[in-house]
């Protein structure tokens, strides 16, 4: 949820995190900034361009706070990522909320659906999706993917569901009931892996080799890895019109069934040229005959990209100082870099909505603090 959140704030939306008197535990994650406690890295990467409440929803108190909220913040959306069975005693669940405000747009995002609720992180869901098993090396152990791409994935499908949602509102002032399952979501994935498995074509590991075209691989430069994707037969003749690759113009790689049959040998023959080669020159030669190629990029070659740089999206912090960069949004682009504010420390945000969406009093939140508030 804090992906969805954030890809909301990117787009100008006011949000307000409600977090429990301890704070999200992701806030103690990670590398801390500036040695401050509570605002660790797992938590800053997702957080920039929000508020930040605390409340104890385990006290009835703390639960007529929220619907107060509720009633009074002009807010179209409200989103959970709380266990289901945990919805009715912390008081937000849809039936609660909508309640309260009619036309709300309510989002509970777990990892299975309202019907099973169990704790879910991203390396369980990956592998009760299948991802693992078609990731990594065949005849090696299975691969969680480089990135949370459970989370991430149930979070995008979550910002979908609340545009459509929003859609709906705007035609007919209805609100939503929106339950995301990451188990879904990320089995959602699978498309052509389901397909192939339905037609009894083989699936599993395959490493960065593609089942039905040859040669798609990762092969080392001199200088780095490179990918090459061969698409098609007229690519393939391509590369081997190039002097470098003219020994493997070879009557049985003309058309890909040959190459797929004799994979193994085929990309032993490629390494072996391409080690020979500096990555420059043959991402060069590759691009000059039409054959698809990339550097295997790290994080830092991204970082100094310009193209990317130029629309990753900035927060400065204005009590420490301190400066991070975070996600772009995936598909604005923006002419310069986007500044938004820093993620907010742990209930910074508490006496500025009460007063100005409860008009409570300076003694009346004192009163809330500790047990209530924090």
């Amino acid at each position: 949820m804090p992906y969805c959140t954030y890809r909301l704030a990117l787009k100008g939306a006011q949000v307000i995190r409600i977090e429990a008197l301890q704070g999200d535990p992701n806030r103690y994650v990670g590398f801390r900034m500036a040695g401050e406690e509570a605002m660790n890295s797992q938590f800053l990467g997702v957080n920039a361009g929000k508020q930040s409440i605390t409340l104890n929803l385990a006290e009835k108190r703390g639960q007529q706070l929220l619907w107060e909220l509720i009633e009074k913040i002009p807010a179209d959306i409200f989103c959970t990522n709380q266990l289901p069975k945990n919805y009715e005693k912390l008081g937000i669940s849809y039936e609660i909320l909508s309640s309260l405000k009619p036309d709300i747009i309510w989002v509970g995002l777990s990892g299975f659906g309202p019907e099973r609720s169990e704790p879910a992180y991203d390396p369980i869901i990956q592998a009760m999706a299948g991802i693992m098993n078609e990731t990594g090396e065949l005849g090696r152990d299975p691969m969680l993917a480089g990135i949370p791409i459970a989370d991430l994935e149930a979070g995008n499908q979550a910002y979908a569901s609340i545009m459509e949602a929003l859609y709906k509102k705007g035609k007919t002032g209805e609100g939503s009931r929106i339950d995301i399952s990451m188990l879904q979501c990320t089995t959602a994935l699978l498309s052509t892996k389901i397909t192939n498995h339905e037609f009894g074509e083989p699936v599993g590991r395959n490493g960065n080799r593609h089942r039905s075209f040859a040669p798609v691989n990762t092969y080392p430069t001199k200088d780095g890895f490179v990918i090459i994707a061969v698409g098609n037969d007229r690519q393939w003749a391509n590369l081997v019109a190039n002097p470098e690759f003219a020994q493997l113009n070879n009557p049985d790689y003309v058309a890909n069934r040959g190459r797929i049959k004799d994979i193994e040998r085929l990309d032993q023959a490629l390494r072996e040229i391409i080690g020979t080669m500096k990555m420059e020159e043959l991402i060069k030669m590759c691009k000059n005959s039409g054959i698809p190629v990339a550097k295997v990029a790290t994080v830092n070659d991204i970082m100094a990209d310009p193209s990317l740089r130029k629309n990753m999206v900035r927060a400065k912090d204005s009590r420490s100082g301190y400066e991070i960069t975070l996600p772009l949004d995936p598909v604005i682009k923006f002419s310069e870099e986007k500044i938004i504010s820093f993620p907010p420390r742990l209930g910074e945000h508490n006496e500025e909505i009460l007063t100005k969406y409860l008009d409570y009093s300076v003694e009346t939140i004192k009163e809330l603090k500790n047990k209530i508030i924090g």
